[in-house]
């Protein structure tokens, strides 16, 4: 299933010397998530009660967030906003599970309690945004090969002010994007796994390569949103040998995605699945 919000609200072009977004014309839409709030602990996870196109009515127990986007009029659009919504939806209650149990299990702990994410095939933010906007997450690391929509989805972190560095509010989850392969990234985050297993021995050498040389290391949570034709193998080896203990894979292509599971699942056990009829 691919997920970017269909849209009809065209304008021209948008792009300027300090703002090189698009050189086409924009699609802009806005979608809403609809927050339940929890009566009794204000910091507790919120569930997603809803995600719709137009903006929900305001209630004293439910908490509204306008996300706005803007992407290239050429780039995919979904044929099914209905679809779109309904598997928005489910990534985001499936990321609240995944939240919920791990502040359950690290509570009494000096860990932290909200978790790192890195998202490959992140196009120009459909998924980003709304999970940035979940408050689940400490951290999104946003991986893309296409140009155009790695300055789409910058502008679009920009737009709803969760971008890395530059956002007002530095307690909300805050996403940083970059240009790249997404095989490229996970060959080099394999090496530092094998480096990092050289030196585990020598604990002054570990202490020294480290030096904050992780950060785009350890991840929480893997999101995979590949082209039809699946998974590179060595994001596969990423997923299996990197520290991630989630994995959530949106697929297009069904023959590529029994292929890959059948190598995820040596190392994941299948523990949910949502099947949508375009």
């Amino acid at each position: 299933i691919k997920l970017f919000v269909s849209g009809s609200n065209y304008t021209n072009p948008v792009a300027s010397a300090d703002d090189p977004i698009l050189e086409e014309g924009i699609i802009q839409d806005t979608l809403w998530l609809n927050f339940q709030k929890s009566a009794t602990d204000e910091k507790s996870i919120q569930r997603v009660e809803s995600v719709s196109l137009g903006q929900p009515k305001q209630s004293s127990d439910m908490r509204n967030v306008q996300i706005r986007y803007q992407k290239p009029a050429t780039a995919f659009q979904h044929p099914n906003a209905g679809v779109m919504l309904t598997s928005l939806h489910w990534i985001l209650n499936t990321l609240t599970k995944v939240a919920e149990q791990h502040r359950t299990t690290t509570i009494h702990h000096a860990q932290r309690t909200k978790l790192r994410l890195l998202e490959m095939y992140n196009g120009a933010g459909a998924h980003t945004i709304p999970l940035a906007k979940s408050m689940v997450l400490s951290e999104i690391v946003a991986v893309e090969l296409d140009e155009r929509l790695v300055n789409a989805c910058r502008n679009n972190c920009r737009l709803n002010n969760c971008m890395k560095g530059e956002a007002s509010d530095q307690d909300q989850t805050l996403v940083e994007v970059f240009k790249g392969d997404a095989a490229e990234w996970a060959a080099k985050t394999l090496r530092c796994i094998r480096k990092k297993t050289r030196l585990s021995n020598d604990s002054a050498l570990m202490n020294a390569s480290n030096n904050g040389a992780n950060n785009y290391n350890e991840f929480d949570i893997l999101l995979v949103d590949p082209p039809r034709q699946g998974l590179d193998a060595t994001v596969s080896e990423m997923a299996i040998k990197g520290t991630f203990s989630q994995l959530i894979y949106i697929s297009c292509g069904r023959r590529a995605l029994i292929r890959d599971l059948k190598l995820l699942c040596t190392d994941f056990d299948l523990v949910d699945v949502a099947v949508i009829d375009l």
